[in-house]
């Protein structure tokens, strides 16, 4: 039997199938969501075992017998990985959401409505909570702006030691500042703000991962080529990698575009040990402005359209003494550029700011001058154990995404309480987060939601120190960041739209090949 040969499943048997996927999921996420929640323990075919509180890596690792099962699996992992890329936090809630959406849109296309208009109307209610979050949300506030991102770094960590460091550092490098976690041989959590350049961009594939259980990569005295053009020429790329491995290099940082068969060739190059390649994309606002930069920062020279790379010299590498990329983010430390010519640069945009009239001229020379001036903080995470040290840098991860979100775009009441009263279709779907957190925190999770009707704007339940009436969420601590709460709805709503309109599954009868 051919290797390539399928299974077909079609209709009500492919939703049965889809169903039990997202109910796998939801029960494996559901153990760990929220502050009174439990661990998963995660067997790895190498190296030690993982105990984690995480949603997103909780299930990544999960691999299901049945290929259509599986796929559901996989498509709410994917969801919950984007959540996971663009805030750093809401992994669980991404997953335990998803689910109830789509169980609420199969009983109403069971009830007799069509799939394609219930799927529309899911994305209308995720975009009508969207709006309403937007609403309700409020900012920090300069006065309490450290007290805040305690309580929301906490709140994510479920320990207040992580969340008051956590706090500490996003205050001092921002919302946008880059932060990296290192690992370090003792017991604690310690950090550190050094001079450096960070962007949000990070690996473009996963293949590329030095790193592939954290889904990163680390380089030291890392070479870094800065391209400005699109490489996608197989031919072309193999003339730059020949070059730089005849040059005894033994890594290299590429940030630009590289896609097709130049992309296949550089995977394949990493693969085969040959070179270790990392690749970043360049952020897409002002792009070629953010690469010019980032070769000053380097002394680099940007590979533009048109160079030929027949022409290429290794001193148009840029260097830098350490560059960390995850999937979400790029740190680069130590970096080659002249200190003079920088300084160049600085009072050259410092001026262009000046002169600046419209808000978005000026927001852009803010952000090249935060990059070339900023400041970037590594947290050191360590642990008695491997395990420990693992399980308390994934809450220290989710502490971070979680702060910085809520110090870009405001804060809500937490606990599930702010999507537990929105006013939107599938109420019920939207009710289910808070639930289960009461569920997890050994209480009548009914009764609370009852009570949670009738309560102030604002007011809920603390599901950490269980209260005999609703209080005041945000005085209490208690605090959801919007954007992590928008970017649940929003990739929860498309998770379970896409599934409730698939009317056929087709799978590979042989899955030994893929999944080895």
């Amino acid at each position: 039997m051919s290797k390539l040969t399928k299974d077909v499943v079609f209709d009500d048997e492919l939703h049965v199938k889809i169903a039990k996927g997202l109910d796998i999921a939801y029960n494996v996420a559901k153990a760990s969501f929220g502050p009174n929640a439990g661990n998963a323990l995660i067997e790895y075919p190498y190296g030690d075992p993982l105990i984690s509180r995480d949603g997103v890596t909780n299930l990544r690792k999960l691999i299901l017998e049945d290929p259509i099962e599986n796929a559901a699996v996989q498509v709410v992992v994917q969801a919950s990985k984007h959540n996971d890329q663009s805030v750093g936090d809401g992994t669980t809630g991404t997953v335990v959401l998803s689910k109830h959406l789509y169980t609420s849109g199969r009983r109403k296309v069971a009830a007799g409505e069509n799939p394609m208009v219930v799927s529309r109307q899911i994305i209308e209610a995720g975009n009508k909570a969207v709006e309403q979050i937007d609403a309700l949300k409020k900012p920090l506030g300069a006065k309490n702006t450290g007290l805040r991102l305690i309580d929301v770094a906490t709140t994510s960590a479920g320990d207040e030691a992580i969340g008051q460091l956590v706090a500490e550092t996003v205050e001092a490098v921002g919302a946008d500042g880059g932060i990296t976690l290192e690992d370090f041989a003792g017991r604690g959590v310690f950090n550190e703000i050094v001079e450096g350049f960070y962007f949000r961009k990070g690996l473009v594939s996963a293949y590329l991962a030095k790193d592939p259980t954290n889904l990163e990569s680390k380089h030291y005295k890392a070479p870094i080529l800065i391209l400005d053009k699109q490489l996608n020429e197989q031919n072309e790329a193999a003339e730059i990698m020949e070059r730089i491995i005849n040059g005894s290099l033994k890594e290299l940082v590429i940030v630009g575009s590289v896609g097709g068969d130049a992309l296949a060739f550089i995977v394949q190059l990493r693969l085969s040990n040959k070179l270790t390649v990392s690749i970043v994309d360049a952020p897409y606002e002002a792009r070629s402005l953010f690469l010019e930069d980032l070769a000053l920062m380097t002394d680099a020279t940007v590979i533009t359209e048109g160079f030929d790379v027949n022409e290429f010299n290794l001193e148009q590498l840029g260097f830098a003494e350490k560059v960390v990329i995850t999937t979400s983010g790029t740190t680069i430390l130590g970096a080659d550029g002249q200190a003079d010519v920088i300084a160049a640069r600085v009072k050259e945009l410092q001026k262009q700011l000046e002169e600046a009239s419209s808000p978005v001229d000026i927001e852009m020379i803010r952000l090249r001058l935060s990059r070339l001036t900023g400041k970037v903080a590594i947290i050191r995470v360590g642990g008695a154990t491997e395990t420990e040290q693992k399980e308390v840098k994934l809450r220290v991860q989710d502490a971070v995404g979680a702060a910085q979100a809520a110090l870009k775009d405001g804060i809500l009441p937490g606990g599930g309480t702010t999507l537990a009263r929105l006013e939107v279709g599938f109420k019920e779907a939207f009710e289910a987060p808070f639930l289960q957190l009461a569920q997890n925190s050994g209480v009548n999770a009914e009764r609370l939601l009852f009570q949670l009707q009738d309560a102030p704007d604002g007011y809920g339940f603390d599901l950490r120190n269980i209260t005999a009436k609703p209080i005041d969420l945000i005085k209490a601590g208690v605090i959801d960041p919007a954007l992590v709460v928008k970017e649940i709805i929003l990739n929860a709503a498309s998770v379970a739209a896409k599934l409730l309109t698939t009317s056929s599954g087709i799978t590979l009868k042989n899955r030994e090949e893929k999944h080895d």
